[in-house]
Parts: structure tokens; sequence; C-alpha cells
């Protein structure tokens, strides 16, 4: 009889252990799977890499002294041929030129970018 009492302690002993810690490993589960959804959802939601080049070339804008209408005009052309990287029609003319081509604009606005951007 104390074989099977010793026997029964030993495994009641287990069953605890593993209830104890199977609540904490839930815990920490969940706490886990909730910090890497909101992680996606973060970057989902934020954009964080299109954001800075967006913020670039905001700057670039104000930098450059464009009117509304020049940095609209800017802003159409380089969402059209530079969709991922907006700034960089600051430093490509040739893209610049080639969709201004393509696109119904203000002459009087494309030379004034071309003189304010590009230089004379």
């Amino acid at each position: 009889m104390s074989q099977n009492e010793a026997l029964e302690q030993v495994s009641r002993g287990f069953r605890e252990y593993s209830q104890s810690r199977s609540s904490l490993a839930l815990v920490v589960g969940l706490l886990l799977l909730a910090g890497v959804g909101v992680a996606l959802i973060y970057a989902f939601l934020s954009g964080r890499d299109r954001m800075i080049g967006r913020r670039t070339f905001r700057r670039l804008v104000r930098a450059s002294g464009l009117a509304k209408a020049e940095a609209s005009l800017l802003a159409a052309v380089s969402r059209r041929v530079l969709p991922d990287n907006p700034p960089e029609i600051f430093v490509r003319r040739s893209l610049f030129e080639t969709a201004v081509a393509a696109m119904k604009a203000d002459e009087a606005v494309v030379q004034s970018l071309r003189k304010k951007v590009y230089g004379p």
C-alpha cells in the first residue's frame, strides 16, 4: 500500500507541476502572439519605407521652393515613373523629361520646374 501511495504522490506531483507550467506557457505564448500581431499590423499600416520616401520628397520640394502647381506636377510625374522612390525624380532628369512628354501639362509649369529643380 505504501508503494501505491508513493506512486500516487509522484503522479500527483507531475500533474500539478505540468498544470502550473502550462498556464505560464499559455500566458507567455499569448503575449508573444499578441506582440507579433501588433508588429505585423504596425508594419502593414505604417508603410514606413514609403513614408520615408514621401517625407524626403516633400522636404526636397520645400528646399527647391516649388509652388503648389509645380509640386503637384512633380508629384504626379514621380508617381508615374518612380512610385517606390519619389525623391529620385530630383536627380533623374531623363525620367522627368520622358514622363512630361507623355503627360498633358502646362508648358509654363514644366519650364519653371526644369529651371528650379534641374537648373538652366
